[in-house]
């Protein structure tokens, strides 16, 4: 049993990933172009084509080196080296940051959670309606009132599922706007 949702945990998760996918795509076009404009082994300029100033670079640094040393440059499974872009290159923001089709009808834990919201964020508008509709009804004003924040208050609870559910599908990523 987990205190926290494993699907609110992705939620949080996809924040970084979303900022390293801008990164990566692009270091991508980087390396594409450094590739076009020499013959010389992109591969070999690594430390200065890329900026890898954390711990957890070192890790990367240690592959490349290796890789220079006994694989070639590039791993066995890679084949020859291509000028055809990167997929990742040409793709647009929308497409790389898709969290629906990328992540979400995958995972199990997301993928119910999307329906649940979509679920609830309806059972709210139909109890706005019911709500708003009744409201008129009753003779006494305090209820009226009554029925009518509970229209206000389902209304709220219904736009809160709808705007939550876009973390399972797209959410735009500006460096600027992260805290």
């Amino acid at each position: 049993m987990q205190l926290v949702p494993r699907w609110y945990e992705h939620w949080t998760s996809n924040l970084v990933y979303d900022g390293d996918m801008i990164v990566l795509q692009g270091q991508e076009k980087v390396f594409l172009s450094a590739s076009k404009e020499s013959s010389a082994d992109v591969n070999q300029q690594y430390t200065k084509l890329t900026f890898t100033p954390t711990q957890a670079d070192r890790f990367v640094l240690a592959f490349r080196a290796w890789l220079r040393k006994f694989g070639n440059s590039q791993p066995d499974w890679y084949g020859s080296p291509s000028q055809d872009a990167l997929p990742s290159t040409v793709l647009s923001k929308r497409e790389m940051l898709d969290r629906y089709e990328q992540h979400t009808l995958k995972c199990s834990s997301c993928r119910g959670a999307h329906k649940a919201f979509q679920t609830l964020q309806k059972v709210f508008m139909g109890a706005t309606v019911v709500f708003g509709a009744t409201a008129g009804i009753p003779a006494d004003v305090q209820f009226r009132i009554l029925l009518g924040a509970a229209a206000l208050i389902s209304a709220a609870l219904a736009y809160a599922f709808y705007d939550r559910q876009k973390h399972f599908v797209f959410v735009d990523y500006v460096h600027a706007d992260i805290d």
